[in-house]
């Protein structure tokens, strides 16, 4: 039997208490938060299968590796412009629908950049697949904000916050055994079909928000939204500390397979599996930030801690003096806690708005912040390690740390000044 449950749980700046909520706890669909979950790791075999094609696709195409470049970063660029677009037809034409839509999308795109043998093609196809990417990841918290209620959205979060490492890591381990780039495109493209018709079967949208007689002429426009949400400073903070994570993260994983042959003496290949599972590890971190939050850890704290923690470990992976075999080990504990920061954000931030029905423009908002940081991260890296080296990439999380301390303790300052009992 099916039991839905939608909330309509009070975001985290609403002057609410707990004692609004019902005594008795109600029943979850699990089927599907289940599948909107899955949505989100289908979505991100679009984001891994291009790195594990990069050899094939240099010689399809005779490309160097950064010209190929574009195969990669076009999703984050994609994101950069569009975070808060993406929010907003979220929250206009419903949460289920633009799941649906950036399904379709990703999927077909994905099926349609094998059409012809051209690179410009390819690209073109994978800035569409960027648009069907950036409505999954808005819209999928989205929904999964509504269908579940009370502590057990910060496991939820958490778990759903594992939808990256785990979709990056599948496509890594099923592209090799698909023969070639044209099969993997293919299956990953009609799986997110597939996954379109099962939220279509599974998952039911949204009801219509109350209309309160009267209030029909002074209606907050798509303006009045906007910027309701970008004067919140809980909703800013969240998205900028979301964006100094990567540039911890991507200054940490940029050029680890080759850090990794250099420092330690491994193989290309022991490097690419030393590698995928130490970035596999950030799921740990993300699971262990739900348990967190649920037992009462708060938000601002638990990242800043985290912060300064990865800071000073990422600090140390890069000093020229740490032994060789310390790397690998140090390698996964940073990994592992880093996975605190995007699981604390995305739990966080559909609350952290003024108004509920603001979740989604709060999301996109959130997205951007983090496609900064993927943009930024490896350009600013890549220039360090001009001037430093290796250790360039130990300053840049370090200094990041630092950034992110001051910017989970502002969110704290102001989750405190809003008196609301998180």
């Amino acid at each position: 039997m099916r039991l839905q449950i939608v909330s309509h749980h009070p975001p985290l700046f609403m002057h609410t208490t707990a004692s609004a909520e019902p005594s008795r706890s109600p029943s979850l669909d699990v089927l599907a938060i289940s599948l909107v979950i899955l949505a989100g790791v289908v979505s991100a075999l679009h984001v891994g299968k291009a790195p594990i094609a990069v050899p094939e696709l240099q010689q399809d195409f005779g490309r160097t590796l950064a010209g190929l470049s574009w195969v990669m970063s076009v999703f984050p660029f994609v994101g950069l412009l569009g975070g808060l677009i993406a929010g907003l037809l979220v929250q206009s034409r419903g949460d289920r629908r633009m799941l649906v839509l950036g399904l379709l999308v990703l999927g077909v795109s994905s099926m349609a950049g094998i059409a012809l043998p051209r690179y410009d093609w390819l690209i073109a196809t994978r800035i569409v697949e960027g648009l069907g990417f950036l409505l999954i990841v808005v819209s999928a918290p989205s929904v999964l904000n509504r269908l579940v209620i009370g502590g057990r959205r910060s496991v939820i979060f958490g778990i759903w916050s594992c939808f990256m490492s785990a979709g990056i890591a599948v496509s890594m381990l099923l592209g090799p055994q698909l023969g070639n780039w044209h099969a993997l495109w293919i299956v990953d493209g009609a799986l997110a079909i597939v996954m379109a018709l099962c939220v279509v079967l599974r998952v039911s949208p949204a009801p219509p928000p109350p209309r309160r007689p009267g209030t029909q002429a002074n209606a907050p426009t798509v303006g009045d939204d906007i910027r309701s949400v970008l004067t919140t400073r809980a909703s800013v903070l969240l998205a900028l500390g979301f964006g100094v994570y990567n540039l911890q993260f991507f200054a940490f994983m940029s050029f680890m397979p080759s850090f990794l042959m250099e420092r330690v003496g491994l193989t290309l290949a022991q490097a690419g599996v030393a590698a995928a599972t130490i970035i596999a590890s950030n799921m740990i971190g993300n699971l262990a930030a739900g348990v967190c939050l649920q037992r009462g850890v708060k938000p601002g704290v638990l990242m800043a801690l985290t912060f300064v923690t990865t800071g000073v470990i990422g600090a140390l992976i890069y000093l020229p003096g740490t032994p060789a075999a310390a790397l690998i080990p140090l390698s996964f504990l940073f990994s592992s806690l880093a996975g605190f920061i995007p699981a604390t954000i995305i739990t966080t931030a559909p609350r952290a708005v003024p108004r509920a029905e603001l979740a989604p423009i709060g999301l996109g908002l959130m997205m951007q912040g983090n496609y900064l940081g993927q943009v930024s991260g490896p350009i600013l890296l890549g220039a360090l390690m001009g001037l430093f080296g290796w250790t360039s990439a130990g300053m840049q999380i370090a200094a990041a740390g630092m950034a992110g301390v001051f910017i989970g303790l502002a969110f704290e300052g102001a989750r405190r000044r809003a008196a609301v009992d998180f």
